[in-house]
């Protein structure tokens, strides 16, 4: 076994949440929302990422810009809808700014006595974009590095194949769960939960290949969690992986209506670090799950669900796209409680995790976030 490298105060600590906001979330590529919400003229979405308040933005439905979502006048949101289609105006004294964020007009300029030098000078404080697929990420640094350092090129490839067959419509909730963030995140990693926590949802699913539950099965001829020991940090791709898992369903009668991404009936699920997982069930639904840190033992859970593509314009899948997020939803719901309970059970000075191989990716993460949020 391998001892976590991470205290309980990582996950009961306000300072905590300052230390991830500004060495995290404002440094690292994060998931903002899905490319097909920005389709249409001035059509936008909001974001908060790292506590900064974020629009992401089209004034033509091509070109993509992310914006901090604040006036340069009273600091007022520009945007206060999580969706919508509108310019970028303010509601409160209808300052306005054009694609690159440069203020155009004034309304009453008279009443300021502003100079012109000075209307030239004021813009929003714009941030990189990369469009991976059908996914939009957004990055807050002035000196953001390349995403290709951040997530494998061979993992951004398969994202963006995958997320190309999702349809441009999709059904999406966010609600507050009583847990650290990163509880969320180890928690879509952990696989070994499903068989326990939903043996009638998810599990029920799975192709299964031997035995269930394997008791007892101990060896003194293991060494995994010395080479784990002995490797002292872990690079920032390391946290990010993918799992691929056999699905067992009777078939469906709209498949052949679908452009289906792959052939075969696989769940395959992509976990992007900081804080998000995109995955295909079949190649015909996809789901993308982000938790967002609000405070150490509070997270929005954000959750989009959509089906594929359809072969026919006429038809949309409607009901399957509600029936895709209600399931999701049920899965989700059956996690939170005991997510919730290990949060309450955590105190200060209490032992660290126990790790075992396959969760050698949450202890990779645990020598990241040693290395670059606590030192």
């Amino acid at each position: 076994m391998f001892r976590s490298v991470l205290p309980a105060d990582a996950y009961l600590d306000d300072r905590y949440i300052d230390l991830e906001n500004q060495r995290i979330f404002q440094k690292l590529w994060v998931f903002a929302g899905i490319r097909s919400t920005l389709s249409k003229k001035n059509a936008f979405l909001t974001r908060t990422i790292g506590g900064v308040p974020v629009v992401v933005t089209t004034v033509d439905g091509i070109t993509i810009r992310a914006f901090e979502n604040q006036c340069r006048h009273r600091q007022m949101p520009l945007q206060s809808a999580a969706f919508g289609n509108r310019p970028m105006v303010c509601p409160y004294h209808a300052w306005s700014y054009d694609q690159d964020g440069k203020l155009r007009a004034v309304a009453n300029a008279h009443l300021y006595q502003m100079r012109q030098s000075e209307k030239d000078s004021i813009g929003l404080r714009e941030f990189a974009v990369r469009v991976i697929g059908n996914l939009i990420f957004v990055n807050l640094s002035e000196n953001p590095l390349p995403i290709e350092e951040q997530f494998d090129p061979k993992m951004l490839a398969e994202v963006a194949e995958c997320s190309s067959f999702m349809d441009a419509r999709y059904a999406y909730t966010s609600f507050e769960v009583n847990y650290n963030w990163k509880l969320g995140y180890e928690n879509a990693v952990d696989y070994n939960h499903v068989p326990f926590v939903h043996p009638s949802s998810v599990y029920k699913l799975w192709k299964k290949e031997g035995p269930d539950h394997q008791q007892n099965a101990f060896s003194e001829d293991m060494t995994w969690d010395l080479e784990e020991t002995a490797h002292a940090t872990a690079a920032l791709p390391d946290l990010s992986c993918s799992r691929m898992v056999g699905f067992v369903l009777e078939p469906r009668p709209y498949t052949p209506l679908m452009r289906r991404y792959g052939d075969k009936d696989i769940h395959h699920t992509w976990f992007m670090y900081p804080n998000m997982g995109f995955g295909t069930i079949v190649g015909e639904w996809f789901v993308i799950q982000q938790y967002e840190p609000i405070a150490p033992d509070r997270t929005r859970f954000h959750l989009w669900t959509t089906t594929a593509q359809s072969v026919d314009h006429r038809k949309d899948f409607l009901a399957l796209k509600r029936s895709v997020m209600e399931a999701e939803k049920r899965v989700v719901d059956e996690d939170v409680p005991l997510l919730e309970g290990l949060q309450r059970s955590l105190y200060r000075g209490c032992s660290p995790a126990l790790l075992g191989a396959y969760e050698r990716p949450i202890a990779r993460i645990g020598k990241w976030y040693r290395d670059n949020v606590m030192a």
